[in-house]
């Protein structure tokens, strides 16, 4: 536990006491939208009302389209975001030029709207041999990664034109030690809910040793700075309780 001046003398002897005794609902099992639901934690607290945040839109990522072969010469296919938002997508590449087309559900009295966008794709050559794909913005032409959708399924752009941001822009230390944390879990190949105290998953098969020893030792090191960080936060809260019930 860090030495800080927000602990008074007597407050090890108090977590050793009290560590796994607080409660996680803070006392209150019957409020909330469900019953008996946890209060507090990574995510909690007023919603972000903010700009909007990169990962929450649909996007079209230049590496999903060079991994189903989209990016090939007379290229032609059906496309779905898996929801209704966009129906009836449609791609074709010709001339380094991905055209998208999609059907907006509208209130007029044709029931549709239909988007077509032309999106530039330019090249540049990697390190060791072949050539990376990159989109260019319809509307500022910035050579990106990924275009966004807009809420209303008729734009695409960077995150740039959409004044978009990252979420741990917007976050404390903890969070961004949690999203860290959750990161490296999912590099080990972890593909369910991930709290606090989910242990380490074994080592992948196909993943080095030293690898595998390296990311280890990385969520250790984060599991103690997550411990530092909720210490140095809690602390004025500790030291008010201390002062009230003083340790034994």
């Amino acid at each position: 536990m860090p030495k800080n001046r927000w602990f008074p003398a007597g407050y090890r002897q108090f977590f050793v006491r009290s560590w796994y005794n607080f409660p996680n609902d803070f006392g209150n099992t019957n409020g909330g939208n469900q019953k008996g639901a946890a209060m507090g934690g990574f995510g909690s607290g007023r919603p972000y009302e903010g700009r909007p945040r990169v990962g929450v839109a649909r996007q079209v990522k230049a590496s999903d389209l060079t991994r189903i072969g989209a990016l090939t010469e007379g290229w032609k296919a059906r496309l779905s975001w898996g929801d209704a938002i966009c129906e009836d997508m449609r791609g074709e590449y010709a001339d380094d030029t991905l055209r998208l087309s999609w059907k907006v559900e509208t209130e007029d009295k044709d029931g549709h709207y239909v988007v077509s966008i032309p999106i530039r794709i330019s090249w540049s050559p990697c390190n060791y041999g072949g050539q990376r794909p990159w989109l260019l913005c319809p509307y500022c032409g910035r050579r990106v990664s990924a275009l966004h959708l807009s809420s209303n399924a008729r734009q695409l752009a960077c995150r740039h034109c959409f004044r978009m941001t990252y979420a741990t822009r917007n976050t404390d230390d903890q969070d961004r030690l949690h999203i860290k944390r959750r990161k490296l879990f999912r590099r080990l190949g972890e593909k369910g809910s991930i709290d606090r105290y989910t242990r380490i998953p074994r080592r992948p098969k196909g993943m080095w040793r030293s690898t595998y020893d390296r990311i280890k030792k990385q969520i250790i090191q984060t599991e103690m700075d997550l411990d530092d960080a909720f210490m140095v936060s809690s602390g004025p809260l500790i030291n008010r309780i201390l002062k009230r019930y003083p340790p034994a």
